[in-house]
C-alpha cells in the first residue's frame, strides 16, 4: 500500500483508533485493545483528546504479554498525523488487563493537522 494512501487512511480513522491500531500492533496477538472513551482536554496553550483504552490479554497469550507491553508504550513514539502524544498513564495493571489514558495533543506546527 502506497504512503500516501496510508496516510490517508490514518486521516479518517481519527487519532483514538490510529492508536488503537498501533498498540495492536505492538501486541503482536497477544492482547486485545479496545478504545474504552475519549474526552477533550486543553491547557492556556494545548488542545486534545484524552483517549482511555482497555487492553486484555489473549486467552493463548503468555503470562508476561501485557507487562512487556507496557514497557513498549511508556517510550513508544505513536505516528498520528497533525498529533502527538503528550502523555501515556497506566491506570490499572493485572495479569489479564491493563487500562491505559493517552494524552494526543493537536500539533500546531503541523500543517497537515486533522480539523
Amino acid at each position: 500500500m502506497p504512503a500516501d494512501a496510508r496516510q490517508s487512511s490514518a486521516d479518517r480513522q481519527g487519532p483514538g483508533l490510529v492508536i488503537a491500531s498501533q498498540i495492536t500492533a505492538l501486541a503482536r496477538g497477544q492482547a486485545i485493545v479496545r478504545l474504552a472513551g475519549e474526552r477533550p482536554w486543553a491547557s492556556i496553550t494545548f488542545s486534545g483528546m484524552r483517549y482511555s483504552f482497555e487492553i486484555e490479554r489473549s486467552a493463548d497469550a503468555k503470562a508476561s504479554a501485557l507487562q512487556e507491553l507496557v514497557q513498549f508504550l511508556a517510550d513508544h513514539e505513536f505516528v498520528i498525523p497533525g498529533y502527538f502524544v503528550a502523555d501515556t498513564v497506566i491506570r490499572d495493571q493485572s495479569r489479564s488487563r491493563v487500562l491505559v489514558d493517552i494524552l494526543a495533543i493537536i500539533d500546531p506546527v503541523d500543517a497537515r493537522r486533522i480539523s
